[in-house]
């Protein structure tokens, strides 16, 4: 099978002559710069300039050594997405974005210092706030285009915010959390702008390639170590009926399938998660709680496709390369079964990883993993 082939009979939950493998494809399942340079001097690689494609989280493009190594079936064409604008730059290393927040370099990554619309505003406020526009997409259908011509399946990652985690972004956790339960009017105010302004950036992208691309990729965190950020009722009264909008809206500019990502535990969401539309959950946090691989499969893996579950968080950075390597051939044997799964990190590889730990995935991600 060529890569798009394998991807696309996973997708359409049958089983594929390997399973299919995902690494960098998506700004949430590649390497940090930190690592990238880490793994380079400990492979001996010879350190290539790599474009970073989420300067927040650090991520940047597979280093050429590893993805001929792995050749893998999705290849990405790249939006200019939100997360890749520097509006304005100051002294000390900080930024704005093109929401008005203000981003400063901590560590390896970055963290929002001050945002447009926290503390008490008006649903005024929010409507005269002046949200993203789409940008310019010169040179996109090329990109897409030469994409389709190679065997891979074409993704077309994230280009734009969720409403949840943008709501968040822009208002504060604390501020928003607190309008979910107590101001409904000015929360809704809020996700209504941030889901056209998301629907504004889908729409200039899927009028361009949208006949193009296999995979679509959305991103909204709604999900902690423990617990989902939300309860059920309030994602199914709030939340639900924005990311509703926003898939239907995708679905009507291309045939492609959808993938959502959410980092850690959002099974109690699921159920709701499925009647928006979405084909695939990506990510797959294993090590939050109520993520077991098994129940995952069992409860909802007929009506969805798993893209991740190689824990990153935890078991990359304390087992042995051999038990690691277990983790992902029985995350294959479960996921895998009658198809459904893309192997994939769960997350972004950090700087503090075993880097034999690292060359073991790799290894296993190379063989295609045949069940």
């Amino acid at each position: 099978m060529t890569g798009r082939e394998r991807v696309l009979c996973a997708l359409d939950h049958k089983e594929p002559d390997g399973c299919p493998i995902s690494f960098g494809s998506s700004i949430c399942d590649g390497m940090t710069r930190a690592a990238k340079e880490a793994f380079d001097e400990y492979m001996g690689y010879k350190p290539a300039e790599v474009t970073t494609r989420h300067f927040v989280m650090g991520m940047v493009d597979t280093p050429s050594q590893i993805t001929r190594r792995l050749n893998p079936d999705i290849v990405t064409v790249w939006p200019q997405s939100q997360w890749i604008v520097k509006c304005e730059e100051y002294a000390d290393g900080s930024f704005s974005d093109v929401f008005g927040c203000t981003l400063k370099p901590v560590s390896f990554y970055y963290d929002i210092v001050a945002r447009p619309l926290c503390d008490p505003i008006t649903a005024d406020e929010i409507r005269n706030h002046p949200w993203p526009k789409p940008p310019p997409v010169d040179g996109l259908f090329e990109r897409a285009a030469a994409a389709k011509a190679s065997d891979c399946a074409v993704l077309l990652d994230i280009p734009a915010i969720g409403p949840f985690e943008g709501g968040c972004w822009v208002r504060g956790f604390e501020d928003f959390l607190c309008d979910l339960y107590t101001d409904e009017y000015l929360a809704e105010t809020l996700l209504d702008a941030i889901t056209e302004s998301t629907i504004a950036y889908w729409d200039v992208h899927l009028t361009e390639i949208g006949h193009l691309v296999d995979i679509c990729g959305q991103g909204d965190d709604i999900g902690m170590q423990d617990r989902p950020f939300i309860s059920p009722e309030i994602y199914e009264r709030l939340i639900k009926k924005y990311h509703k909008r926003i898939y239907d809206f995708i679905k009507s500019k291309t045939k492609a399938k959808i993938f959502q990502h959410v980092c850690g535990s959002c099974y109690d969401l699921l159920p709701h998660m499925i009647e928006t539309g979405i084909d695939i959950l990506e990510a797959v946090q294993t090590s939050a709680a109520k993520m077991e691989p098994e129940a995952l499969k069992r409860d909802f893996g007929d009506a969805i496709s798993f893209w991740g579950a190689v824990d990153t968080q935890k078991l990359i950075t304390t087992a042995t390369p051999e038990r690691f390597t277990e983790e992902i051939r029985r995350l294959v044997e479960i996921f895998g079964k009658d198809g459904g799964f893309i192997l994939a990190p769960s997350h972004n590889i950090q700087p503090n990883v075993p880097w034999e730990n690292l060359q073991a995935m790799l290894d296993v991600f190379a063989s295609r993993v045949k069940r």
